[in-house]
């Protein structure tokens, strides 16, 4: 069955046919406690195949394993809550990072939202689940093949919980560095090895030259082809937002201070890097950055732009989607989205093939 699996993933992969979603019915319930005499804030978040075929669905985009995103709205008197916990960047999935889900079964996380969500105050909070998942594949029995559903949104109606509250200073400490920091100039390096050290020179060197070339086309009021390619038809406000994006993106690279941390915590092979938005300018690296290439699509070099992207005072990009075929969907029927999307920004810095 893994073969089928890893056969539907490069089906996707390529660009099949997306069947209906009403095809194979998944739906996402969430659970907590509310009472202040016993306040829990651990949310439980199940997903259910109301079908008569197994599904599978990436772990990544899932609570499974702990959160990889802001896959969760938290709010506090009606105001978004900050998410403080790390934004994982995967690359295309392999067959290990799906998980199986039979007809009528429930997989099921209980998640910790105070631990990744930032309620300073003792307060009930409202939880609400809008997840996208990028991949489901279907095993069709019957037929005796599988079948690649496409993306889906899944909603679920929001619960209140209460929590105690936690310091601002228990945020501050997500993400702390894994070793001694070794400094080489304008880099800091953490649990990185010579040869480590010296292709993080090397990808960082071409993220500069990424940064710089993307805001010299920006600033020179360029709205080709390499530009609604991957953020979508042109507006002023949009277009701006995407230069200051560059702008904070390129200062970072060219005059401030990055960190580098080798040690990563996610095993998955698929796993690129992460950082914590409100923890510039650290970037911790993981499996698939160091077979990457260094410049080029998907590339060592757009990696740092895209994880660039996330830090809060660049912009504060999310995931909404991955690769170059969902970016250019996103662009062509979300501009809104597409600009808050880290893989448009690094594709348009990478630009290859070359559109300008």
């Amino acid at each position: 069955m893994i073969n089928c699996v890893r056969a539907a993933v490069a089906a996707v992969l390529l660009g099949s046919c997306a069947l209906a979603f009403a095809d194979v019915p998944l739906s996402v319930e969430l659970q907590a406690s509310n009472e202040k005499s016993a306040p829990s804030e651990t949310v439980r978040w199940q997903l259910t195949n109301r079908s008569d075929e197994t599904v599978y669905v990436l772990r990544w985009e899932t609570p499974l394993d702990g959160l990889s995103r802001s896959i969760f709205e938290v709010r506090y008197g009606g105001k978004p809550v900050r998410y403080m916990d790390k934004i994982v960047h995967f690359g295309h999935p392999e067959a290990s990072d799906f998980v199986r889900v039979g007809p009528g079964e429930s997989i099921s996380a209980e998640v910790n939202l105070a631990a990744s969500y930032e309620m300073l105050e003792a307060a009930t909070y409202e939880v609400s689940f809008e997840g996208q998942l990028s991949y489901v594949i279907a095993e069709n029995t019957l037929k005796g093949h599988v079948d690649d559903l496409g993306a889906m949104q899944l909603d679920a109606d929001s619960v209140s919980l209460y929590s105690a509250g936690r310091s601002a200073g228990y945020y501050a400490g997500l993400g702390a560095l894994s070793g001694a920091v070794t400094k080489a100039g304008s880099v800091q390096y953490a649990s990185c090895s010579s040869s480590q050290q010296t292709a993080l020179s090397s990808a960082h060197s071409a993220a500069k030259t990424y940064s710089s070339n993307s805001l010299g086309d920006l600033n020179a009021g360029t709205t080709g082809s390499r530009y609604t390619t991957w953020f979508g038809s042109y507006t002023a406000t949009r277009y701006s937002t995407v230069r200051s994006h560059f702008s904070s993106i390129n200062n970072a690279l060219q005059n401030l201070t990055t960190t580098y941390d080798c040690y990563c915590t996610p095993s998955a092979a698929s796993a690129f890097a992460y950082v914590y938005p409100n923890q510039p300018y650290i970037i911790h690296l993981c499996n698939a950055f160091w077979s990457a290439a260094n410049t080029g699509t998907d590339s060592r070099a757009g990696t740092i732009i895209h994880e660039m992207s996330h830090f809060t005072v660049n912009g504060g990009t999310d995931d909404h989607a991955y690769g170059q075929t969902a970016a250019k969907n996103l662009a062509r029927t979300n501009p809104k989205r597409a600009i808050d999307n880290a893989d448009n920004h690094e594709y348009f810095a990478e630009n290859t093939p070359a559109l300008n």
